[in-house]
């Protein structure tokens, strides 16, 4: 009977130092796999459409300012006469950023300086 307590014993150490170690390697595998995504995102995680997070493959930098119903709106009031330099003031933005998004609703933009009234 003495045997058998000190076989019990001996197991139920093992099974605690087997427990021990597994929580170790499931944490670091957490880790390993938590560096993994921010370098693996296109792969893991599909873009979801919109967001920060949901920027469409291959497209880098910061997220757009302007949405794509923004720019269209952008487009008509630029086309009906207004400057690039009155919508950057308008929409608080810099004037890269509006010519840009221009480009990207697909206007074609005008060159040099509007005439004098």
């Amino acid at each position: 009977m003495a045997r058998l307590n000190q076989l019990l014993r001996e197991l139920t150490r093992e099974m605690e130092r087997l427990s021990q170690r597994n929580a170790m390697l499931e944490r670091r595998l957490q880790s390993i796999t938590g560096a993994l995504r921010g370098t693996l995102r296109a792969r893991l995680d599909p873009p979801s459409g919109s967001g920060r997070s949901g920027r469409g493959a291959g497209r880098r930098g910061a997220p757009r300012k302007f949405s794509d119903a923004q720019a269209r709106q952008l487009r008509r009031e630029y086309e009906a006469g207004a400057t690039s330099g009155r919508l950057a003031r308008k929409y608080r933005a810099a004037l890269p950023t509006i010519l840009g998004t221009l480009r990207r609703a697909g206007t074609a933009l005008r060159r040099g300086r509007p005439p004098k009234k």
